[in-house]
């Protein structure tokens, strides 16, 4: 038997996961015209993004609208996929707003995608935030040669926290 803790940890790494695949879709739909055409027109034309927090309040209220889900399983299900939405929402809006800050700290990525996306007029290519797995499974991810700008450099914490927070 599983237990609850085995429980709330996969429901919130399947919560995350499942989340970046619908950051994706409606990145993509945007992009169709489909969702939002003005809004997001503005962000690409402008080359900004909003603030942390109200990024946080855009996903996640997207999210949010599915954290029952987890509660069909089980009471530890629910709360790992709640925590999941959550840390979701926090981690998307946080890389959202390096990405446009300071593109160069966001290790995680070979080179930050949405970066990319937004200095090379992407329409079709790149639409991952948080992760870009989910472009290389729909074959949207364009590796685009262009390296770091200060390669190999040291940041402080002082620079990962230099972002509009609201």
């Amino acid at each position: 038997m599983v237990s609850d803790a085995a429980e709330f940890v996969a429901a919130a790494l399947c919560a995350l996961s499942i989340a970046t695949l619908g950051e994706y879709v409606v990145h993509r739909l945007m992009h169709w015209g489909v969702l939002y055409p003005e809004g997001h027109r503005w962000h690409h034309e402008s080359g900004q993004a909003r603030t942390f927090l109200w990024d946080f309040l855009d996903y996640g209220s997207g999210a949010a609208a599915f954290c029952w889900l987890g509660f069909l399983v089980s009471t530890a299900s629910g709360f790992g996929w709640m925590l999941g939405v959550f840390a979701y929402a926090a981690l998307a809006s946080y890389s959202h707003q390096m990405q446009h800050a300071n593109p160069d700290l966001v290790f995680w990525m070979r080179r930050p995608v949405h970066w990319l996306h937004h200095s090379n007029r992407m329409t079709s290519h790149n639409f991952g935030i948080l992760v870009d797995w989910w472009d290389r499974v729909f074959g949207t991810y364009s590796p685009i040669e262009q390296p770091r700008t200060r390669a190999g450099r040291r940041y402080r914490l002082k620079q990962y926290l230099a972002i509009p927070w609201r």
